[in-house]
């Protein structure tokens, strides 16, 4: 994810509006995914008493896309947001975009969810605002406590992936390295199967940050790709070119996946089920992109409306889904029937959400957008000077 920095080539200014396009599926299909969580049986925060189990198969695949996919484009805006900065610049304006929201989320945003869970699990039986005071502001951390970024866990490791990438990025844009485009692309998954292979089943998933060694490196390395891609000329097209071919393998490999599995060839948590994951994500990745590049390089008022929404409903969405959730899973109805209440319901709320948000300077920072003041400039319309002093506070002075 880029927060609302539009994805542009700092050396032609050429606008990437298909990574934006890719950006705001990704976002969408979060929606859908964090929805399922209650219907999968995967001991999500809360869950739904009949499990869909039509629902495991394209779930488990979604896991293996679509957070890979964001830090892919998020490194690749990254490396846009550079641009001319200096490192206290880009440093400066990822704080705003990043580090900021991630606070405020914190406080704002995640503690409804933790509520939730807490009235599901009988491990509290009365209000959000005696819940908030007493037992949030402990900042005692999540599961024991009550203090947690959730889902905004992966607002935290781009950050910390900044501090981490800055410097290589700071040598390499002034090295101006001619770096072409390959097959050697393809040979970028070896590295993520070696941290998957090695790491996960020594570090589980946690969303921890310290200790988390397996989805840390995992997730640095494809925000990493990211900047490459983004730093080398033709990249973009080379992914294009090649689409078709990405989408074969990554078709055959989990064609062939699937029959290994049944057959008790390939067991889980494997070096062999490591291999055929990543090289599955890896090229699955790469055709994503090429045909994004393909078909998916032009803009339109909803892209527009997209672009700066997506952040702020990414903030929003499993808070959101969660309380209605709550509701809406005690209902006497089928499980199918509060699945698409949940993800419908959701979908209005946090548009309706958005729309008041991106309203007032002070919502709009909070949620990493631009002041309004930058935005109407951004536009091509003056702010206000009142707007222009309000909106300072978002603006990036680098």
């Amino acid at each position: 994810m880029t927060t609302s920095t539009h994805l542009a080539s700092t050396s032609l200014g050429t606008r990437y509006d298909f990574l934006d396009w890719l950006r705001v599926i990704a976002i969408f299909v979060l929606l859908f995914f964090h929805t399922g969580m209650l219907f999968v049986g995967w001991g999500w925060h809360i869950e739904n008493a009949d499990v869909l189990t039509e629902l495991q198969l394209p779930m488990d695949i979604l896991h293996r896309l679509r957070m890979p996919l964001l830090f892919v484009i998020a490194g690749a805006g990254m490396w846009f947001a550079l641009g001319n900065r200096s490192g206290g610049g880009l440093v400066r304006e990822r704080s705003l975009r990043l580090l900021l929201p991630l606070v405020a989320g914190m406080f704002l945003v995640v503690p409804p969810q933790i509520f939730i869970e807490r009235l599901f699990r009988g491990q509290w039986d009365g209000g959000y605002v005696a819940f908030f005071f007493e037992r949030v502001l402990q900042l005692h951390p999540y599961p024991s406590g009550d203090f947690s970024w959730h889902h905004l866990w992966f607002v935290a490791y781009l950050y910390v992936y900044v501090f981490l990438l800055l410097p290589l990025l700071l040598w390499w844009r002034s090295a101006k390295k001619a770096v072409k485009p390959g097959a050697w692309l393809y040979a970028l998954a070896i590295p993520l199967v070696l941290n998957e292979a090695l790491l996960k089943p020594l570090y589980p998933e946690s969303h921890k940050l310290i200790g988390d060694w397996y989805i840390f490196n995992h997730y640095f390395l494809f925000t990493l790709f990211g900047c490459l891609l983004a730093s080398m000329r033709d990249a973009w097209d080379w992914l294009a070119s090649r689409r078709q071919l990405s989408l074969g393998v990554a078709l055959i490999v989990f064609g062939s996946a699937m029959l290994m599995f049944k057959a008790g060839v390939i067991e889980r948590d494997t070096p062999a089920d490591a291999l055929v994951a990543i090289v599955f994500t890896w090229t699955s990745l790469m055709a994503f992109i090429g045909y994004g590049r393909r078909y998916l390089s032009f803009s339109n008022p909803l892209l527009r409306w997209a672009r700066d929404a997506s952040y702020p409903i990414y903030i929003l969405h499993q808070t959101v889904i969660i309380v209605i959730g709550y509701w809406i899973i005690q209902q006497p109805w089928s499980a199918w029937t509060k699945y698409a209440a949940v993800l419908i319901g959701t979908m209005a709320i946090c548009v309706a959400l958005y729309e008041g948000i991106r309203r007032f300077n002070l919502t709009r920072v909070l949620f990493g957008m631009k002041g309004a003041g930058k935005a109407r400039k951004d536009a091509g319309r003056p702010p206000s000077p009142i707007a222009a002093r309000m909106a300072a506070l978002a603006d990036d002075k680098a």
